[in-house]
């Protein structure tokens, strides 16, 4: 798989709010991004990455933004392909976020060769449950 063209990815790991997760092989990270006076411009409430240990970057993110509008949705990421997976009438929650973003990952991501079992694993640091569930409260497919 191609890494992605978008870098943004690159600081919003350093924030204190990354949970870390593997899936067939690829390393997770679901990030929160804070909504503070520093960061009223960013575009991504949150994501989940897949990270591809061979080119150490990531090859997929899954995404919750606000357009110019500040409507929320939900979108995907792959290479420089970029694609609106559902439009919200309100924020929501970062389990609702999370749950939906694990499922898009699990269609998405191909198995690694050697990674053994598909199932969703907590990583080094995560936090919560690790249940992937497909959850739809508020959104509006496109």
């Amino acid at each position: 798989m191609e890494a992605l063209r978008d870098l943004t990815w690159v600081r919003q790991l350093l924030l204190p709010s990354v949970e870390r997760l593997e899936l067939r092989g690829f390393h997770l990270a679901i990030v929160s991004v804070p909504a503070t006076a520093v960061r009223h411009g960013d575009r991504f409430r949150y994501r989940l990455l897949a990270i591809d240990p061979s080119l150490g970057r990531p090859v997929l993110s899954v995404d919750l933004e606000s357009d110019i509008l500040g409507d929320y949705c939900l979108s995907v990421q792959l290479a420089s392909e970029h694609q609106v997976l559902a439009r919200y009438d309100r924020l929501p929650g970062i389990e609702e976020f999370r749950q939906q973003a694990l499922a898009e990952a699990d269609r998405r991501l191909p198995a690694l060769a050697g990674a053994g079992t598909p199932a969703i694993r907590p990583g080094k640091a995560s936090s919560g449950s690790s249940k992937s569930r497909r959850g739809g409260h508020g959104a509006r497919p496109r």
